[in-house]
């Protein structure tokens, strides 16, 4: 740790370069990583869960497989504004109790995904099948 600490401008550009960096506290490992690098990779664990988005009885559908976030609204701007605010929701939720819970443990890429995300690349990510 301290010489992490005494060291942390060099791990940032070894990261920033693309090197992996390893800082181990009491027999634990840490990987600093690009946050864009990070985030595509997160993006493809997440295929089983990849979005869709259906038009049923007039309203869209939005939701993630195997994940419990599903929201129905009248247009499709909304549907994937709302679902957005139920991905942020769970993650934090997730943060706070749900990471404890076995059926929730593994969703960890997941909520990472959505927290290293800002609305824009979620909402990105959320219509990429319909484009």
């Amino acid at each position: 740790m301290a010489s992490a600490r005494e060291h942390f401008s060099q791990m940032l550009t070894a990261a920033e370069q693309g090197n992996l960096v390893v800082v181990s506290r009491r027999g634990q490992d840490s990987a600093l990583v690009q946050v864009g690098r990070l985030r595509w990779l997160l993006a493809q664990s997440l295929r089983p869960h990849e979005p869709q988005v259906v038009r049923e009885n007039g309203n869209w559908v939005a939701y993630l497989p195997g994940l419990p976030l599903a929201v129905e609204e009248p247009d499709f701007d909304t549907a994937i504004a709302a679902l957005i605010e139920a991905m942020r929701e769970y993650a934090a939720d997730w943060q706070d109790h749900l990471h404890a819970a076995l059926n929730h443990r593994d969703n960890v890429d997941f909520v990472q995904f959505v927290e290293l995300s800002t609305d824009e690349q979620l909402k990105e990510w959320l219509t990429a099948a319909e484009q």
